[in-house]
């Protein structure tokens, strides 16, 4: 009998360690799998969220003004990481932000319609100012915004 207990103990140590090599093995594994979850869903969740329409555009010599308006249901964030792309269709190009208005082609953006609180919430419009190098001419033009999660909204428009 003492030898089938002790068999028996021997059989249930191995499980147990067996058990736990494989808990070990798993669990690192399972964890990344569920962390790169959860972060897809964060930025998806922000992505269905986030929604702009540009409203209008306008022009006064070498300046491209663009009025585009948050439709979403949340806050767009980093309007400095926002890409715009302006220009006669087919020869458009990606302007870079400079706050300071001292580069050329740059654009800068103020909030036409701000709670007070200098953040673009739900429903305030944003005017995007784009200073060219050229006088801007009558002709077919093309504007793109993309905000920083990669939501975009274009417009191709005359003068």
């Amino acid at each position: 009998m003492s030898e089938a207990a002790i068999t028996t103990a021997i059989i249930t140590i191995a499980c147990v360690i067996c058990a736990g090599m494989l808990v070990s093995a798993l669990y690192p594994a399972m964890h990344r799998a569920t962390s790169s979850v959860v972060s897809t869903s964060e930025k998806l969740g922000d992505r269905i969220e986030t929604s702009i329409d540009i409203i209008a555009e306008a022009n006064k010599t070498s300046y491209e003004y663009v009025w585009v308006k948050n439709t979403g249901s949340s806050e767009i964030p980093q309007i400095e990481s926002s890409d715009v792309f302006f220009g006669e269709i087919n020869e458009f190009q990606r302007i870079p932000f400079d706050s300071s208005r001292s580069l050329i082609p740059s654009w800068n953006y103020s909030i036409e319609n701000d709670d007070g609180d200098g953040r673009w919430d739900i429903g305030e419009t944003l005017n995007i100012t784009i200073n060219t190098s050229t006088n801007i001419t009558a002709g077919d033009y093309y504007v793109k915004i993309i905000v920083y999660n990669g939501i975009s909204d274009e417009d191709k428009f005359s003068i």
